[in-house]
């Protein structure tokens, strides 16, 4: 076949030089129809007919029920999609609704469930690695949103273009261009997408992101989306570094974990850095159910000043039903529903 060129030819030099992706893996391609995710499919296909990758591509839809006859056409388009392809496709249902108010839970917790279908269908795949669609544009999207949350480095460094989920590696190989690039390469070889109607509502912070702040700031600084990413790459390799030390400072305060909540020695926490303990303490955090996207840098910040000034006496309430408590210099961190139960939480950090 002859030598791909474009955006193509770009992204399989890309996937080359990072190591993403090895030859004859089992992938999974989570599609909503959406440009990005089209895109993704129809990048990912074009570069497999050569014969050095020969991965066996899955086509993933997540049908979230949430648009009526809309889901269904998104379900019925990506269908055709693969099929067009000649790609195995698979869909699962999931149900986005809380069954008393009937409306919309949180923008974390949908995306959650999104994560956990396709883990799902990559699961019973026994696919080697689940690849996303995110692009430039959702990196700037997200270093603003946890900027106005008051995330810390770990936050700032973005969405991460590899990680793993248990066995299962995730890959997001479309970081480094934009939106508009997609979706003008689409046009250009003819393959339409669907468009979500509800990108457009800004009662979500991420919309309001999209078509509002960052817009504003392009007046300002024409390059923001690309300076964002380059910061978010700079402050990448920093929170790796963090990561280690905090890790280690974990360990250095005896972590463990009960079978309600996880301790903590208060001395070795309260005596080191301020910037690796803070990220021990959202590790601990978490650990124990709480939800990241609720854990900024000023309560972390706040809970060690206490702890170093003595001040953090009795039961402290702090995000997403968290709660931490000093006993016999250990803090106890532990997650109770609103009823006060404590729940369990398997080990995640």
């Amino acid at each position: 076949m002859p030598a791909p060129a474009g955006l193509v030819q770009q992204l399989d030099q890309y996937l080359h030089r990072r190591g993403l992706l090895v030859p004859r893996m089992r992938l999974l391609v989570g599609c909503s129809g959406g440009a990005d995710s089209v895109a993704l499919v129809r990048l990912l296909h074009a570069i497999n007919q050569s014969d050095y990758w020969q991965w066996k591509l899955i086509v993933g839809h997540v049908n979230h029920q949430l648009r009526g006859t809309e889901s269904l056409c998104d379900e019925a388009f990506v269908r055709k999609l693969a099929k067009s392809l000649d790609l195995p496709f698979r869909e699962k249902k999931i149900n986005l609704m809380t069954p008393a108010a009937k409306r919309i839970i949180s923008e974390n917790t949908a995306r959650e469930g999104r994560y956990k279908a396709l883990l799902a269908i990559a699961a019973a795949g026994r696919c080697d690695a689940l690849v996303l669609a995110h692009h430039a544009d959702d990196q700037a999207e997200t270093i603003l949103m946890r900027l106005l949350r008051g995330a810390g480095v770990t936050g700032l460094a973005g969405i991460n273009e590899m990680e793993w989920r248990g066995d299962l590696k995730l890959v997001r190989p479309l970081l480094p261009w934009p939106g508009a690039e997609l979706r003008k390469w689409l046009t250009e070889i003819n393959q339409p997408w669907r468009e979500d109607l509800s990108n457009q509502e800004t009662h979500y912070l991420r919309n309001r992101i999209r078509h509002e702040l960052l817009p504003t700031l392009e007046t300002y600084q024409p390059r923001i989306r690309e300076l964002l990413q380059r910061n978010a790459r700079h402050d990448r390799a920093a929170a790796d570094f963090l990561k280690r030390h905090a890790r280690e400072l974990l360990r250095s305060a005896r972590y463990r974990r009960g079978r309600y909540s996880v301790s903590l020695a208060v001395d070795t926490i309260a005596q080191a850095h301020p910037a690796p303990a803070a990220l021990a303490l959202r590790m601990a955090i978490v650990d124990a159910g709480g939800d990241e996207g609720c854990i900024n840098t000023t309560m972390l910040l706040d809970v060690l000043d206490k702890l170093q000034s003595g001040s953090l006496r009795g039961e402290t309430h702090f995000a997403a039903a968290i709660r931490l408590k000093v006993i016999r210099g250990r803090i106890n961190i532990l997650r109770v529903d609103r009823s006060g139960d404590k729940i369990r939480r398997p080990m995640t950090c």
